[in-house]
């Protein structure tokens, strides 16, 4: 998708289109009842100024439904509601990862790899666009400032066990929020019971709120265990409560008495087969889960699975997050839930079924992974040769590349759980799950992820002993490590990849390995050692017969003949490259040797024939997508165009480059606006 610069001076500003996809939302509570009190405190904090807002307090206390509803209650946030929960069943989330979703909804493809560079440019998209923003169950200050939006009129709200008041600093109002009044209590308890119901048993009324501790959370429970159940007195549901909240005197204080009290009985009232999945889900080290997840961890069929997560739903154990018009549904545990949850777990199932649930879900997970792999990038197959093709009874929920790409997306932010869930448990053959995601790293250059994953991957190999297995890590972790910028790091690993496949005897490994050292080295200007490397892997690839290795060898020592001044040279490399990844069916990377054929037309003199080369490279990588490639091309077309005299279409060409690299390179794009700024 291309990126447009809005206008530029001063330096790059990033003015993104709208929102490009749908990002997750929060679930409006369809209870919602009173706190007018805290609505008139958060309107006031709006009106006198405020952007930031802590809402903190218990947990069920209900600070996410009075978030959401207050937020969803204005009007005056046009450009977009952006919501994140920022906590994981294995830890705080990374503002890395929600600020590249954020960023890939207002439709920008390539990203970059650091986080001050993807702040620097979600402020420059929101800057001048009013959106609102929950940050729901932040652990700490860290997480949430990346995530402020700059534009004066948005607003953001933080929800939190913790006062957070470091916020202060940047401005936040902080708004504790307690349990509800009696009052309160006692309408939001009627709309579930009808007033009849209460009228009745007005003493059984008042103890149910009290054993609920006037906490959101145990009252919705609560009602809706009698809204299905219109029989039942309110007086036995009372004594139950009652009854479990004296069992459960271990906890620390009377408000978790009672929310595990409601929790308890909720769960009672499930059937046998819906209590146990309410137990596997707790153990599930994902943020959330849909059908054929629960299907394959708890062994139901598709039809059941779907059902017993609606029965959890309309129980409110389980909130659906996914939007309607994507199925299946998704859904999510709130924290309190899920730690209730693995405790009923701990309880109920020995060590070999909660076992059997992780690794059910892990190989699940691992073969529609890999199903994406073979349709996304079928040439990225090393791991899988030694692990064997998933199995055909385990049929992907895609049926295209769109389809497969965006399922890797969605669990993205289930990767890292599941791995070290994996790496606690031992399961180090798993480590195939990295590579598999291999085409989300490629495509949608998560950093943070594609490194941290390849760093558990390695160790993970290392301890299986598997050395096809950290040769792959090494090389694949060092192109991401390479691609975000950290190119040191980047040559440490493809040296011990190189090391390795040495001592393997493994050829088309060493390549790989001195291919990316020699990249690495150009990319650092360091031409004269790159080249040894580059002909190295050259002389690798032919002993073993990799044409395609050959020609990529080929369009980098064009580019070190081009530094060097032996231009003549670089064109002979960049058209036998250009024809021998066009016989292999290679068509993007031939388009990067034909960009580079048509630049070095127009430096020997051919501008015409230059920019027919440049042109058919630039229609190749903009339905590749790619956002690199497309503004490099740009940038020498520009120049192209300016050695035959056109200036506009030069300025042009240099501006839409400009667009191009603002949100990834930006000291490129500053080069890029100089030469357009000089014509």
């Amino acid at each position: 998708m291309a990126v447009q610069a809005g206008s530029v001076s001063g330096g790059i500003h990033y003015h993104a289109s709208v929102m490009a996809s749908r990002s997750p939302a929060p679930r409006i509570p369809r209870h919602f009842t009173n706190r007018q009190e805290e609505v008139r405190a958060l309107d006031a904090a709006r009106d006198g100024g405020a952007s930031l807002i802590v809402l903190s307090g218990l947990a069920g206390v209900g600070k996410s439904a009075l978030a959401a509803q207050w937020l969803h209650g204005h009007s005056a946030y046009p450009d977009g509601q952006l919501y994140a929960d920022l906590r994981s069943p294995t830890g705080p989330k990374l503002p890395e990862m929600v600020l590249q979703q954020w960023l890939h909804t207002f439709g920008l493809d390539t990203l970059p790899a650091d986080l001050s560079e993807q702040t620097s440019l979600w402020r420059s998209v929101t800057a001048h666009r009013n959106v609102s923003v929950l940050l729901d169950n932040a652990v700490a200050p860290e997480q949430v400032r990346p995530l402020l939006p700059a534009g004066d009129s948005s607003m953001t709200v933080v929800t939190s066990r913790s006062l957070l008041w470091e916020l202060g600093v940047d401005g936040a109002e902080l708004h504790p929020l307690g349990p509800f009044a009696p009052s309160a209590a006692l309408e939001l308890l009627c709309r579930f019971t009808g007033e009849a119901r209460m009228e009745a048993e007005p003493e059984a009324t008042s103890r149910l709120t009290r054993a609920c501790a006037c906490l959101a959370l145990p009252l919705v429970l609560t009602g809706a265990r009698l809204a299905a159940r219109p029989h039942r007195s309110l007086s036995s549901a009372a004594d139950a409560l009652a009854r479990r909240t004296t069992d459960t005197s271990h906890h620390k204080d009377y408000a978790s008495m009672a929310m595990h009290a409601a929790l308890d009985e909720t769960y009672a009232n499930l059937e046998p087969t819906g209590q146990r999945v309410y137990r596997f889900l707790g153990l599930m080290p994902v943020d959330d889960f849909d059908p054929d997840a629960v299907a394959a961890a708890c062994r139901l069929e598709w039809g059941d699975a779907e059902w017993l997560l609606e029965v959890l739903a309309d129980e409110h154990l389980l909130e659906a997050i996914a939007p309607d018009e994507i199925p299946p549904v998704r859904y999510r545990m709130s924290e309190v839930v899920g730690e209730h949850a693995r405790r009923l777990a701990m309880q109920h199932d020995d060590e070999p079924t909660r076992e059997g649930v992780l690794r059910r879900l892990c190989t699940w997970m691992l073969e529609i992974a890999t199903h994406a792999q073979i349709r996304l990038t079928p040439s990225q197959a090393t791991l899988r040769k030694t692990q064997g093709l998933p199995s055909p009874t385990v049929r992907p929920p895609f049926q295209d590349e769109a389809g497969a790409i965006a399922w890797l997306a969605s669990h993205q932010g289930n990767l890292l759980g599941v791995l070290r869930a994996m790496e606690k448990m031992g399961w180090n053959e798993l480590v195939w799950l990295v590579d598999a995601f291999w085409p989300l790293f490629l495509r949608q250059h998560p950093y943070e992820l594609w490194v941290a994953a390849h760093e558990m991957g390695l160790a993970a190999a290392r301890r299986e002993g598997n050395q096809p297995a950290v040769r792959q890590m090494l090389n694949s972790g060092a192109i991401g490590l390479s691609s975000a910028g950290r190119l040191d790091e980047a040559i440490t690993w493809y040296a011990e990849a190189l090391e390795a496949a040495q001592a393997a005897g493994d050829a088309r490994d060493e390549g790989q390995a001195l291919l990316g050292l020699g990249a690495c080295h150009l990319e650092s200007g360091r031409t004269k050692v790159a080249r040894p490397h580059l002909t190295r892997a050259a002389e690798k690839w032919l002993s073993c017969d990799y044409r395609r290795g050959v020609a990529l060898v080929s369009v980098l020592l064009g580019e070190i003949d081009l530094a060097d001044g032996h231009t003549r040279r670089a064109l002979e490399q960049f058209a036998g490259a250009h024809e021998l990844l066009m016989n292999v069916d290679d068509p993007y990377d031939a388009a990067r040797a034909l960009a580079l054929h048509g630049h070095t037309l127009v430096l020997l003199g051919d501008p015409e024939a230059g920019v027919a080369g440049l042109e058919g490279a630039l229609r190749t990588f903009a339905e590749a997508g790619s956002t690199r490639w497309r503004a490099r091309t740009l940038e020498m077309l520009g120049g192209a165009h300016r050695a035959r005299g056109d200036d506009i279409l030069a300025a042009s060409c240099y501006r839409q480059a400009m667009g191009l690299y603002a949100p990834i390179r930006p000291a490129d794009a500053e080069r890029v606006r100089a030469l357009a700024d000089a014509l």
